[in-house]
């Protein structure tokens, strides 16, 4: 049979639409008047109730004819990427989890009759952060080429998000200040890129947001010119310029932290501590001198400030009080963890920062769509529903957990935590792998607690490993790196049951997405208990080289398998290079064989 033809014609009271088998009437209200006639009940019959903004209607009015009518711009998006998923089959997250759609030689539209409720959190963002290993794995290095931010917003829009903060494209002071990244590229920020990846995302009816920290390559203070005392002046002419000179003004959100200008640290000036100048009254100036800039340059655009640590406890001293338009974000602990909430919040609007993925982690994902409701509820109940701004790492990796985030900033209580895991463990690998990989996947929340996940393994390896070529052995527990590998084995376990079972087009994605993580996260926790295994023998001065010797190469072979692993990635071809041990942000690749051969070299009796 063949194609069958889709035409895309420009709404006009004339246009003949006898011809066409099915016609498909896309819009708002003031851009079709066919659709403004049919909600004032003159065409058809009116809707029950108006659209709240951002949302959309999907109704057949007869088996030929049907309309997707958006509230505004962006809920028209939204319609359209509904019945793109509800009818085609055309998944959000096809391009990072290989799943294949139906090619389509005929389309059946069934009927339709769904009005989309209005989201609950006004502001639903996503923040490009830690994304070293996305940067990396190919073009330029430290930089995300374009066509993955387009891959990234369109993800985005379709799971309902309606902003990308683009944090690490604009170019972290580590980037250019550390010699971990030194070493790997003379960095410079890609201003023409920011700019087209801005263009992009709007061309796409989503907002863009940029935090307005001092730390950016392309323009950015010296670290002796942070205390506001003395500079206040140059920070208001830096924050002019990203205003006015580069692509940041064309930004509809903007961030800012009562934080340092340049490093994630909380904000201190000796010279201002010894004068008993408060920090709070001066982070007051600050962000009423950004505001009125942004105002000026941007009008309308919001200005949200991100209590994050070191922003929490300058909140509750009440010294920090800025102008009541600018609107509060309340930080997790990381892993969606709320400990606190503020009593008090001041008649400002608040949101919340949440993460779906944490530098913790970093490189294999810790699902957790449970916490993830619990916190956007915790929220809800605080009425802290302005923003869900969600920080998400790598994106790939923490894929499963951004789009439980974009599900619960939408509709918290609706949100079905379990039911979110069936069905994507279904679409993606199966019915019949579905129970055993959800199983799975909670064992991998399991096995990160511990420890903290992939990054914070390798990192108590790494500092273990300082203190024997130091020769500061002191004895280290393995209580935590054990419970982390007693439910990292049952992963194991359960991925190598499914593995057969699998089918060979669901293969690829079930390999990227579970069992690769799974093989490499063990890997990891094995490397950091021959590490400790080694330290602590050395710690009750067993010199014995029959002791010693042993221990040695079992950690040799431990990094060599792991960095083996790492280098040889998923087999995804699109993902090739992706984890290799070159690509890892500064906290905390992988020691070299080099290193491990030398401390090896220098133990007695070796």
């Amino acid at each position: 049979m063949s194609k069958e033809r889709v035409d895309l014609k420009m709404y006009s009271p004339d246009l003949d639409t006898r011809k066409y088998r099915q016609v498909l009437i896309v819009g708002t209200r003031a851009s079709n008047s066919y659709l403004g006639e049919y909600f004032t009940g003159k065409n058809g019959e009116a809707p029950g109730s108006a659209l709240a903004p951002e949302t959309y209607l999907l109704k057949s009015l007869d088996k030929n004819t049907h309309l997707i009518v958006g509230a505004d711009i962006r809920g028209t998006f939204y319609g359209v990427y509904e019945f793109s998923k509800t009818v085609l089959g055309i998944d959000p997250n096809a391009y990072w989890i290989g799943y294949t759609h139906q090619t389509h030689k005929k389309i059946a539209i069934p009927s339709l009759s769904f009005q989309a409720k209005a989201p609950v959190f006004q502001y639903r963002g996503y923040f490009d952060n830690d994304n070293d290993l996305l940067a990396n794995f190919k073009g330029r290095k430290l930089i995300v080429e374009l066509d993955l931010w387009k891959e990234m917003i369109n993800t985005l829009m379709r799971h309902g998000y309606n902003y990308i903060d683009i944090h690490d494209l604009l170019g972290r002071p580590e980037y250019y200040l550390r010699d971990y990244y030194i070493q790997l590229t003379d960095f410079h920020s890609d201003l023409e890129l920011i700019e087209q990846v801005i263009d992009y995302a709007h061309s796409k009816g989503m907002m863009v947001q940029v935090p307005m920290y001092l730390g950016w390559e392309f323009k950015h203070l010296e670290m002796d010119e942070v205390c506001l005392t003395q500079y206040h002046d140059k920070w208001m002419e830096i924050y002019e310029y990203y205003l006015t000179k580069t692509p940041i003004g064309k930004a509809d959100l903007f961030l800012q932290r009562p934080r340092h200008p340049i490093y994630d640290w909380a904000y201190k000036c000796e010279e201002e501590t010894k004068a008993g100048i408060k920090t709070g009254d001066l982070m007051n100036n600050m962000f009423e001198g950004l505001y009125q800039l942004i105002q000026k340059h941007r009008p309308g655009a919001v200005l949200f400030c991100d209590l994050w640590s070191e922003g929490r406890p300058l909140w509750e001293s009440g010294e920090f009080a800025p102008r009541k338009e600018i609107q509060m974000l309340w930080a997790d602990h990381g892993f969606a963890n709320f400990h606190e909430f503020p009593n008090d919040f001041k008649r400002y609007d608040f949101g919340i920062y949440i993460h779906a993925g944490i530098w913790y982690n970093n490189v294999t994902q810790s699902p957790f769509p449970d916490r993830i409701k619990a916190g956007a509820l915790v929220a809800l109940d605080k009425k802290a529903t302005s923003n869900m701004l969600v920080n998400g790492q790598t994106f790939k990796d923490f894929l499963l957990n951004i789009s439980a985030c974009a599900a619960c900033a939408w509709d918290p209580v609706g949100f079905d935590d379990e039911q979110f895991y069936t069905d994507w463990t279904t679409r993606y690998f199966g019915k019949n792998a579905s129970q055993k990989t959800v199983e799975a996947l909670k064992l991998t929340y399991e096995a990160n607690v511990p420890l903290g996940g992939f990054r914070n393994t390798m990192n108590k390896t790494v500092q273990t490993l300082a203190s024997i070529e130091r020769k500061n052995y002191k004895f280290e527990s393995l209580d935590a790196v054990e419970t982390s590998m007693k439910a990292s084995e049952q992963v194991l376990l359960r991925v190598h049951d499914l593995l057969p079972t699998i089918q060979p087009s669901k293969r690829i994605s079930f390999v990227d997405q579970i069992a690769f993580p799974a093989e490499i996260f063990h890997l990891n926790l094995q490397l950091l208990k021959s590490t400790l295994l080694l330290n602590n023998s050395l710690a009750n001065q067993a010199q014995d080289p029959a002791v010693i010797k042993p221990l040695g190469e079992d950690l040799k072979n431990n990094l060599v398998e792991l960095r083996k692993k790492l280098t040889a990635g998923s087999g995804w071809k699109k993902w090739e290079n992706f984890y290799n041990p070159e690509n890892f942000r500064i906290h905390t690749p992988p020691p070299s064989i080099e290193r491990i051969d030398n401390l090896l070299s220098s133990l007695p009796g070796i």
